[in-house]
């Protein structure tokens, strides 16, 4: 038996999109109000923690969308190609949404974040033996990427390429091929 699709993703990503988009934002939200101050880059149990809680929420929500998309618009019947494609549209609006949030962060709720950003680089770079002259180069050349619509540009990508390595691996556990009887 083959299934014709009759409906859109697009719905169920959208839904699906919101709450992989807000549950970063809440994440990252906790983790801020606990940690206002994260501008250490060193890798803690604190960010790491913060990492695992967005990796898991990531591939949980992804995967929620596909199986109700393969359960309840194809009849239990999913391709490798089709999981990864509605993992994608939910994505691309929770990429966008994120990154409009990051927009806002930067700005906003922690305006100061670049600016001790740069303090901590420059004085790690200090002490490996690198000059005032180069430190203010290497400051120079930085601070031109880092503006908060830069930031919220770069960070779509980076969500978006996150989210689709997240929906390539996920996509293998969620995908389900029709049996030979079903032919």
């Amino acid at each position: 038996m083959n299934i014709i699709e009759t409906k859109s993703g697009w719905p169920l990503a959208l839904r699906y999109g919101l709450i992989l988009a807000f549950a970063n934002i809440a994440i990252n939200l906790l983790f801020y109000i606990v940690n206002p101050n994260p501008y250490n880059s060193e890798f803690s149990v604190y960010s790491i923690s913060q990492l695992a809680l967005t990796i898991v929420a990531g591939f949980t929500i992804l995967s929620m969308a596909a199986k109700m998309r393969r359960d309840n618009d194809l009849g239990g019947v999913m391709s490798y190609g089709e999981s990864l494609k509605i993992m994608m549209q939910t994505a691309l609006p929770a990429a966008l949404i994120i990154s409009f949030y990051t927009y806002l962060f930067f700005t906003f709720i922690s305006p100061e974040f670049f600016t001790k950003m740069w303090e901590i680089q420059a004085e790690q770079m200090s002490q490996k033996g690198m000059s005032d002259e180069e430190i203010e180069q290497a400051l120079r050349i930085g601070s031109k990427f880092n503006n908060p619509l830069i930031m919220t540009i770069f960070g779509a990508l980076g969500v978006l390429f996150q989210l689709f390595i997240f929906s390539l691996i996920a996509s293998i556990f969620v995908k389900k091929e029709p049996k030979d009887s079903d032919f």
